[in-house]
C-alpha cells in the first residue's frame, strides 16, 4: 500500500475530497558555494493563493479538534530560502491575526517547535513550568521572545514531512497553543501527537500540490487525563519535553537513523 493511500485511509474523517491537480511547487534552497554537504534542516515551500484558503480552514479545524470553547491558536511556520530560519506562516494562521507574533520569525532549531523539528517528532512545551523554574528561552532572542503571546501557557509541535522525501529537509511545522496549560489543552497526551501529526501530513501534501478541501472541524476532541505533565515523553529542558517516538506515517523509512 503507497504512502498516500496509506494517507487517505487514516485521514478520511479529515477530508471531504482528494484529488492530485498541482497547485503549487516546493522550492529547494538554493545550493550556496561552499555550502556543507549535509542537507539543510528544512527548505523552502512556495504556497499558492489559492491553496491558502485550504490551509487556513485546515488550521481552524486543527485548533478546533483540540479546543472548542476556549483560547486556541494554530499555525504553520516554513523555512527561509537557505533553511536557517522559519517564520509563522500569517496569512494562514488562525486566531493570531491581533497576536505579536502573528508574523514571528525565529533560529530553524529556536523554540519548542524547533524541538520538535530538530527530532523530527512532538514537541510539547509547558510554559508555566518554564516561568516557575525562570529558565532562558530555548534558542531565542531577547526581541523574538518579547513577541511571544504573553499568556500563552502550552505548545504542542510537529515537523511537516515531505512524503516524496521522507529522509530530506523538512517542510516547516505545525503548531497548537493556548493559554490553557498542558493538562487543560490535553496537549501532554500521546493521542494529541499524533492527531496533530495526521494534520502535519495533510499539510505536506498540499505544500507539495496536491489539491485538499478540509470538511469541517469533525474530528473527536481528546479528553483531557490532568494525571501527570507530559506522558511518553522525555524532558530535555525545564517545561520541554520531545516525544519518546512519532506515529506519522511517513516514519516509514529504513533509511532514516542509518
Amino acid at each position: 500500500m503507497t504512502l498516500f493511500m496509506k494517507l487517505r485511509r487514516r485521514l478520511a474523517s479529515l477530508l471531504i475530497s482528494l484529488g492530485h491537480g498541482m497547485a503549487g511547487e516546493v522550492t529547494a534552497a538554493p545550493s550556496m558555494p561552499g555550502a556543507p554537504e549535509h542537507p539543510p534542516m528544512g527548505r523552502a515551500v512556495w504556497l499558492e493563493s489559492t491553496q491558502e484558503a485550504t490551509v487556513r480552514q485546515l488550521l481552524e479545524s486543527c485548533a478546533r479538534s483540540f479546543v472548542r470553547d476556549k483560547h486556541v491558536r494554530a499555525n504553520m511556520m516554513t523555512f527561509s530560502p537557505d533553511g536557517a530560519r522559519r517564520q509563522v506562516h500569517t496569512s494562514t494562521a488562525f486566531n493570531m491575526a491581533n497576536d505579536p507574533d502573528q508574523d514571528l520569525e525565529i533560529g530553524a532549531t529556536a523554540a519548542a517547535s524547533g524541538k520538535a523539528v530538530a527530532a523530527r517528532c512532538a514537541a510539547v512545551a509547558d510554559l508555566v513550568l518554564l516561568q516557575i523554574t525562570a529558565a532562558p528561552a530555548w534558542g531565542l532572542r531577547a526581541a523574538e521572545q518579547a513577541r511571544v503571546r504573553p499568556t500563552l501557557k502550552s505548545i504542542l509541535s510537529v515537523p511537516i514531512f515531505n512524503p516524496e522525501d521522507v529522509d530530506g529537509p523538512l517542510l516547516g511545522s505545525l503548531q497548537v497553543d493556548s493559554d490553557l496549560t498542558v493538562e487543560e489543552a490535553a496537549f501532554n497526551k500521546p493521542e494529541s501527537a499524533e492527531l496533530l501529526q495526521q494534520f502535519a501530513d495533510v499539510l505536506s501534501l498540499i505544500l507539495i500540490g496536491v489539491h485538499v478541501r478540509v470538511a469541517d472541524a469533525t474530528a473527536e476532541r481528546v479528553k483531557p487525563v490532568p494525571k501527570s505533565r507530559v506522558e511518553n515523553a522525555t524532558q530535555i529542558e525545564p517545561g520541554l519535553y520531545v516525544m519518546s517516538a512519532s506515529t506519522s506515517i511517513f516514519l516509514v523509512s529504513k533509511n532514516r537513523y542509518s
